[in-house]
């Protein structure tokens, strides 16, 4: 097996200064001490270490690059984070590097290595992920953070060591089934996220606490539990459907995501069922074709795209990691998918 090649943070590491004195000590800079530049030009000698053209320019500044790392590219809300994360960047002058997870296996520890030794100027790690505690994901954002600032929209935990930004989904669910009482419904449901989401559970807790604030039934079918696509939210549908007796369904369903939501809504009209006559649905994040769906998806507006503008300048204004949680607050945008036009009804 070919041996790794040492990267300009090893260099630093051993002779124990900055990856920036090393580079001024290659590029033959005299504001070196005579003693530092001997020791780091010994450890250099030791690895044979030559920089590439990449890691020069990246080392003299002429090339400045924020890493991003996110799940998918399938999911449109990542692609709207991305897009402003790029409008954003290209304003300051910088451009973006993309990494997206593997959907299967572990993070490969050269990818890791790749993303140091491009000496970027900051990774923004776009939330969603399986977890952060997942293992892998986890030791990855710990190494990269060594090297560079990190901003992630993310849930907040303990002991991550970078800024997290996110939405206030607490208040943003309870929000919409205290919406969809005041409209009359009684028996509300919830469709989507998987179990191993933070995030996930969030949304659950909060939605069963509002139903217990507001006195309404909890019916173990009304929560289920299944993942983030239009085919999860199809399926999840249908099992909830087909497991109560007609006067036993809900009359509106809550979703994890907008795309849930697409998946919801085909499959109740399939069974026949009018929307939002028989059946309201709210939907989350706000996707560009809420406006488009028939009929219009009301959803929460987790105002990505300014995550995604905050994030970028947050990366660019700091250099050193620090624990941080910045909480956006989110927005009900009613449509008409939750019956709001046909007002107040007794179900």
């Amino acid at each position: 097996m070919e041996e790794r090649k040492a990267t300009i943070y090893d260099i630093a590491r051993e002779a124990g200064v900055s990856a920036a004195t090393v580079t001024r000590v290659m590029n033959g800079s005299p504001n070196v001490r005579p003693a530092t530049r001997e020791k780091v030009q010994r450890v250099i000698d030791a690895h044979g270490y030559a920089p590439s053209t990449v890691a020069r320019d990246l080392g003299s500044g002429s090339s400045k690059t924020i890493g991003i790392i996110l799940p998918s590219l399938r999911n449109p809300y990542y692609a709207a984070l991305v897009s402003a994360a790029d409008d954003e960047a290209r304003q300051r002058g910088y451009s973006l590097w993309l990494y997206q997870l593997p959907r299967e296996g572990e993070i490969d520890s050269a990818v890791v290595e790749n993303l140091i030794s491009r000496r970027l100027s900051g990774a923004f790690f776009m939330g969603g992920f399986y977890d952060v505690d997942r293992p892998d994901l986890r030791e990855m954002l710990s190494r990269i953070g060594k090297y560079m600032p990190i901003v992630a929209i993310c849930p907040p935990r303990e002991n991550l060591g970078f800024v997290c930004m996110f939405n206030d989904l607490n208040s943003a669910i309870r929000q919409a089934v205290r919406h969809l009482h005041l409209l009359g419904h009684q028996r509300i449901a919830m469709l989507g996220g998987a179990a191993r989401l933070l995030d996930s559970g969030q949304r659950a807790v909060a939605f069963v606490d509002e139903l217990r604030y507001l006195r309404l039934p909890e019916v173990p079918e009304f929560e289920r539990v299944g993942g983030g696509s239009a085919a999860d939210g199809e399926q999840d549908a249908y099992r909830m459907m087909t497991q109560l007796r007609p006067e036993e369904r809900p009359t509106a369903v809550l979703c994890y995501n907008d795309l849930v939501a697409l998946g919801a809504m085909k499959q109740f009209r399939q069974m026949g069922l009018r929307l939002p006559e028989d059946m309201a649905v709210i939907g989350c994040d706000n996707q560009f074709f809420c406006d488009y769906t028939a009929p219009p998806l009301t959803s929460i507006d987790m105002q990505a795209e300014e995550h995604a503008r905050s994030a970028i300048r947050e990366l660019l204004s700091t250099t050193v990691n620090h624990s941080a949680a910045i909480v956006r607050s989110s927005t009900l945008v009613v449509r008409e998918s939750c019956g709001v036009k046909l007002g107040w009804r007794k179900l």
